[in-house]
């Protein structure tokens, strides 16, 4: 019993640095200059008047977005509540990460509008990339 228990402490004590050196290992670039193509601008590389605008468009978003996003938990709350089945639980599961995606979705073509009005490159959808 007391060589299992420690036998689980160095196990404990010794993740940290294999995590840590695995991920020193994996890593392939010093910095976000670096970024690959169809990846996420660095912050660094905009401007402060397109930061600026960034984050009202994104602020904007957030604010307009609220009331179906409060709906759609709403709607997600109230159709577990009313699931009876493992089948109905599921399929409410599945209506609301529908909905999520879809408004994802929107506010992704929100932002890509504000970028491409700004003269940057659009954020590509990672998922149809996979």
């Amino acid at each position: 019993m007391v060589f299992m228990a420690l036998t689980n402490r160095w196990r404990r004590a010794l993740l940290i640095p294999c995590v840590a050196l695995t991920a020193a290992a994996l890593q392939h670039s010093g910095g976000f200059a670096e970024a690959a193509p169809g990846r996420r601008m660095a912050e660094s590389n905009l401007t402060d008047s397109q930061k600026q605008q960034l984050f009202q468009a994104r602020r904007n978003w957030g604010l307009r977005s609220y009331d179906q996003r409060l709906a759609m938990l709403k709607s997600g709350q109230s159709c577990l509540k009313r699931a009876q089945t493992p089948e109905a639980g599921k399929s409410c599961m599945q209506k609301q990460k529908q909905a999520r995606r879809r408004l994802r979705d929107q506010g992704r073509q929100v932002m890509n509008a504000e970028l491409s009005r700004l003269g940057l490159q659009p954020v590509s959808d990672m998922r149809r990339k996979k």
